[in-house]
Formats: C-alpha cells, structure tokens, sequence
C-alpha cells in the first residue's frame, strides 16, 4: 500500500518506493530548518498556490523565529553584541510573521496587492 505524505496544500505527486517525494521532503526540511529565503528554487514550492506558499513561508520563518529565539537567551549572557544583531533579525522575522498572517487573510478575499508587503516576500509567494 503506498502512502501519500499529507500537507496542508497541493501533495507532491512524484513519489519514490516511500511513498514520499524527494523534493518535497527536500522542502518539508527547508521548512523546519527555517531557511525561508530560499523555499523558492524548490519545484514543489513553485507548483503550489499563492496560498500554500505563504503557509509554507510562514511555517519557515516561524521555525526561524523559534530557534534564533532559543540562541537569543544564551547570546545576552555571554556575547551582548552579537544579542544585539540577532534581536534586529528576531524583530525583522516578526514583522515578516505578521506580514504573512495578514497575506492569509488577503489572498482568499483577492485583496493580497504587490505593494501591500515588503518585495522580498513578493518574490517567494507570486
């Protein structure tokens, strides 16, 4: 019996003897490594819907969020300089949350404009 990885948008159809797709798992890596600037050259990525890449965006970030956040903590005690530098980064990847939050909302409603978010989240979602 083969089985189908399950996603929240547009299943990979190009799946080995697993079941699962080299590039999508490939992807799904991506993703919980937090490496959201680069989801793009992904084919997988490519061939969902507006909507699925921002799910898929906004899962990256957030999982980089999360583990900058856990340097954070250690960083202030030991290196306040380099605490510094990552809480502008920590603030950024808020911000971009939110932005993708928001995207959510838009795109199903058709209100989702390129001047309405920061052009380098443009680029991953259109």
């Amino acid at each position: 019996m083969e089985r189908k990885k399950e996603e929240h948008i547009d299943v990979e159809t190009e799946t080995d003897e697993s079941g699962y797709s080299e590039r999508q798992t490939d992807l799904d890596i991506e993703i919980r490594a937090g490496e959201w600037q680069s989801l793009n050259r992904f084919r997988s990525y490519q061939k969902r819907s507006r909507q699925g890449k921002i799910i898929a965006t906004y899962q990256a970030v957030s999982n980089r969020l999360n583990q900058l956040v856990s340097m954070y903590y250690s960083f202030v005690n030991k290196n306040p300089k380099e605490a510094e530098k990552m809480l502008t980064e920590l603030r950024k990847l808020r911000l971009l949350q939110e932005i993708l939050l928001n995207c959510m909302v838009w795109e199903p409603k058709g209100e989702l404009n390129k001047d309405m978010i920061p052009q380098e989240l443009w680029d991953l979602i259109e």
